[in-house]
């Protein structure tokens, strides 16, 4: 299991978004189970995620992608933060909409879906424009999976009802455990589920 260093976490628990230690940890490997490519990561907010991503990811470009990019300010901080981690590949930032993006690219390694508020049919529309741009191997993974967001799960499903995809086994006993031992949420600045210890609303496929 990969961990990261004690600068990342400082890093990351100083960063403000919804994303707890457990979850960080899952992202990181996920990523690393995905091919060598180009990489996007769909509503990414103040970098949390795409940090843990680059933690597993090999060379490639990163994209993120996040409408409040459009705040110059916004931009040049994430950019900042994220950049610490670069793998090498490059990073570039982009304000466009998921939809509006995904079409742009084919052949995507690694896609991490956290965009929007996860209703009003975006899963669906994000997953079917991906369905067929993933490599074979390829990663989708997603945030506040099987979670009260229930159009992310049935998103997930459709994928892997398509026969095209299989579900990845994430050990979080594993991950809670070492979480646990280091006292990792002590600190981190993350808004949802204050009521529970181990959030842990991650879920990917892989291509077949």
């Amino acid at each position: 299991m990969i961990t990261p260093t004690k600068s990342f976490w400082e890093i990351f628990k100083a960063t403000n978004g919804a994303l707890s230690c457990a979850e960080a940890v899952a992202i990181m490997n996920l990523a690393a189970q995905a091919p060598n490519g180009f990489y996007m990561e769909l509503g990414t907010h103040l970098g949390k995620s795409a940090m843990s991503a680059l933690c597993g990811l090999s060379d490639g470009m990163f994209v993120l992608v996040d409408p409040i990019f459009e705040d110059k300010k916004i931009l040049d901080k994430v950019a900042d933060t994220v950049g610490a981690f670069s793998n090498g590949g490059g990073i570039s930032l982009s304000p466009l909409y998921s939809t509006d993006i995904i079409n742009n690219f084919d052949n995507y390694s690694y896609v991490f879906v956290d965009s929007g508020s996860h209703q009003d049919g975006l899963p669906m529309q994000e997953v079917k424009l991906l369905e067929d741009r993933i490599v074979q191997g390829g990663i989708i993974a997603f945030h506040d999976w099987n979670s009260q967001f229930k159009e992310v799960i049935e998103a997930s499903d459709y994928l892997v009802g398509t026969g095209k995809y299989e579900y990845i086994p994430i050990n979080w006993d594993e991950i809670i455990s070492y979480v646990n031992e280091n006292n990792l949420e002590e600190g981190n600045i993350s808004w949802h589920h204050t009521e529970l210890k181990n959030p842990c609303f991650v879920g990917a496929v892989k291509r077949k």
